[in-house]
């Protein structure tokens, strides 16, 4: 049985996000094995090195993949 919202419509997989929060959840960790290894953990030095290089956001990925129309893996 396919699971309903609350308006009786199907509620499927959504590949798109799925595929966007596993770029950002990549993305992020790779932002922060980073910064811990350019920082010794000092609030200074990890507000510069943000100012630097801006932790990676949904938007951006959000944007950047507008309008695929299939998987990238092709299926």
């Amino acid at each position: 049985m396919a699971r309903r919202d609350r308006l009786g419509r199907r509620v499927g997989r959504n590949w798109w996000r799925e595929y966007n929060v596993d770029l950002l959840h990549s993305a992020t960790v790779t932002w922060q094995s980073d910064c811990e290894a350019a920082t010794l953990g000092y609030a200074t030095e990890i507000a510069e090195y943000r100012r630097d290089n801006p932790m990676p956001t949904l938007r951006d990925f959000l944007l950047r993949n507008k309008g695929m129309n299939r998987e990238p893996d092709g299926q």
